[in-house]
């Protein structure tokens, strides 16, 4: 079995030559005559080691090798070796525990080793030894399937995001390893590393949807459940449109909106860029974005760390501004208000330029418009000519830019005062002009804490920045403790306000919000 195991389970393939030689050096010790009563102890000792080791990975299974964890079926090579250990080890403790030395004829120990021989000549040479493997255990993974268990094997990210995103994103098949980008691999189909296809169609895996996991309402729908499909299916038409797909969200019974994960994940909607490096068309919406965004997967520990600190570093600057009056005194100024899904947007002016720094933030989020408002979050946003995203940024491949194309800015101050979708009559009548914007990249660091994603710490849009959020701005007590949906996705209580108090509880409310 050594030779078998060698190309893939060094731990197996040591531990049967470790046993092999044990056996073969106390035979020969044994034939020479020099086995003593404690020479017996440890062959008896060692062989119920073995036995020990062999039930153990027929019944829980060993905790590494080709099949970590897994408890092998009983085959006729290992039940033929155990049972002659356990010959072994009742011999040993014959010999061992013997009043004295005894004298045994020739004959009936070489009746039992030519028996033992012949045993163990014919399970050798049988089929089981020849193809040897382990029972119905699968074989072992190849290719992308391979690159999978290795990755998750590897990765040191998982904190990065809250418990919250990996469940999500898990159920929609949003491919978290490679960013919707899965490496080439001889023989493997063009689709993402969790089964849907690319270019917007729908889920490979939507057919198995009914049958896995039923849709809640059985068919049947709901007024509710219409409302989010039709919300969903315009949120990348517009910013305003984007808003009331998050306000809707919010406002939805849970019973709605798993119908609508449920929905999601086999309609093919989920709107997910599929390039990493050009946004030609991301010019409208929240970023192209609707749930959780795909991530690559980070494994170097180094990266991990550095993603960290990096963060830290974020959420140490934007707590350096907890509220929007804060933001005024060094500078910024209000020129977004309150959005669902992006909050208000807080700027400084002299800081845009094309250079990306995690501590100097071209935009600071806020939950209202008002200057007691609470920080939730960090925008970047740098000049960048071209379709092509630019590549600076937080470690990893996470950080993914977006534009906004076509906004209407007030004349005197440059405020935003309508969307991408607002006509360029409309703008003008409401004293503005259609901004190109194509060369102005943001990105959104949602690092505040109590304020994390669902939807990714980089997401274009976040769920929890809803419509009751912003009604509660500046009596929360900060850390979108004000958020309706804090519950839905299990979010940790908001930590306590500054002098100490605990900050408002958040509740749920299920009836229309404006924007609905």
């Amino acid at each position: 079995m050594t030779p078998i195991h060698a190309g893939s389970a060094w731990q197996e393939a040591l531990g049967f030559a470790v046993a092999g030689w044990f056996q073969l050096v106390t035979a020969a010790v044994i034939l020479a005559d020099r086995g003593g009563k404690r020479f017996y102890h440890l062959v008896a000792a060692a062989n119920v080691v073995f036995l020990g080791a062999w039930v153990y990975s027929r019944t829980v299974g060993l905790p590494f090798g080709e099949t970590p964890n897994v408890a092998e079926p009983v085959g006729a090579i290992d039940a033929v070796c155990a049972a002659l250990e356990v010959g072994v080890v009742l011999l040993a403790l014959r010999l061992a525990l013997a009043p004295e030395r005894r004298s045994v004829g020739r004959l009936a120990p070489a009746l039992c080793a030519v028996a033992a021989l012949g045993l163990a000549t014919v399970v050798i040479t049988s089929p089981d030894a020849a193809d040897h493997g382990h029972g119905n255990v699968p074989a072992a993974p190849t290719g992308l399937d391979a690159l999978r268990i290795e990755v998750d094997r590897d990765r040191c990210d998982k904190d990065v995001n809250i418990p919250a995103y990996w469940k999500e994103a898990k159920y929609l098949g949003v491919d978290t390893r490679w960013g919707d980008n899965p490496p080439a691999v001889a023989g493997a189909a063009p689709t993402s590393a969790d089964g849907h296809a690319h270019g917007g169609s729908t889920a490979a895996t939507g057919s198995s949807t009914t049958t896995t996991d039923p849709d809640p309402y059985e068919g049947r729908g709901s007024p509710g459940l219409d409302k989010l499909v039709s919300d969903t299916g315009q949120a990348a038409l517009s910013e305003g449109a984007a808003a009331v797909l998050i306000t809707s969200l919010s406002a939805a019974s849970q019973q709605d909106y798993d119908a609508w994960l449920w929905w999601l994940r086999g309609s093919g909607s989920l709107s997910h860029e599929h390039s990493s490096t050009s946004a030609a068309g991301d010019g409208s919406g929240h970023g192209g974005h609707v749930g959780p965004q795909p991530w690559v997967a980070m494994t170097d520990q180094k990266l991990c760390d550095r993603v960290e600190e990096e963060l830290a570093l974020a959420r140490k600057t934007a707590m350096s501004y907890p509220t929007a009056a804060d933001a005024q005194k060094a500078g910024y100024r209000l020129v977004t208000g309150y959005v669902p899904g992006i909050a208000a947007h807080w700027i400084k002016g002299s800081l845009i330029d094309e250079t990306f720094e995690i501590d100097k933030p071209e935009m600071i989020l806020y939950d209202g418009n008002g200057l007691d408002a609470h920080v939730v979050g960090l925008s970047y946003y740098q000049w960048h000519v071209g379709d092509n995203k630019p590549t600076q940024g937080f470690t990893g491949d996470n950080d993914h830019a977006h534009r906004h194309i076509g906004l209407c800015s007030a004349k005197d101050s440059g405020a935003i005062i309508g969307d991408s979708q607002t006509s360029a009559e409309d703008c003008e009548a409401r004293g503005g002009t259609k901004s190109d914007g194509s060369k102005g990249w943001m990105s959104h660091a949602w690092v505040v804490e109590g304020c994390e994603s669902p939807w990714g710490v980089f997401s274009a849009a976040s769920p929890v920045l809803d419509w009751d959020l912003g009604q509660s701005s500046g009596k929360d007590g900060g850390h979108c403790a004000g958020s309706g949906v804090r519950d839905r996705y299990d979010m940790d209580p908001p930590p306590k306000a500054d002098d100490g108090a605990p900050t408002g509880e958040a509740t749920k409310t299920t009836g229309s919000s404006p924007g609905n």
